[in-house]
């Protein structure tokens, strides 16, 4: 069965879509992963006992969310049929 060139115009905008959607999640999860570091790793070399303060715990939770909100992206792919 051949394609139509409706059908192939329709599964690129489908690919170029995904791909957005790919890059927009990477850098969301890139973002997550800097605020996850710059929670914990910074005030490690800077302050002893620094866990039990709540700011590294506020970004811990910021960081997870980004996260989500990356993970909540992918769920915006199209279907390339």
């Amino acid at each position: 069965m051949s394609l139509t060139e409706e059908d192939r115009a329709r599964g690129l905008a489908a690919k170029r879509s995904n791909e957005r959607v790919k890059l927009a999640a990477g850098a969301l999860n890139a973002l997550g992963i800097a605020v996850a570091g710059a929670a914990v790793i910074l005030p490690a070399i800077n302050e002893p006992g620094f866990l039990l303060t709540i700011k590294p715990w506020i970004l811990l939770c910021s960081a997870f969310g980004i996260h989500l909100m990356a993970q909540t992206l992918l769920s915006l792919f199209r279907s390339e049929d």
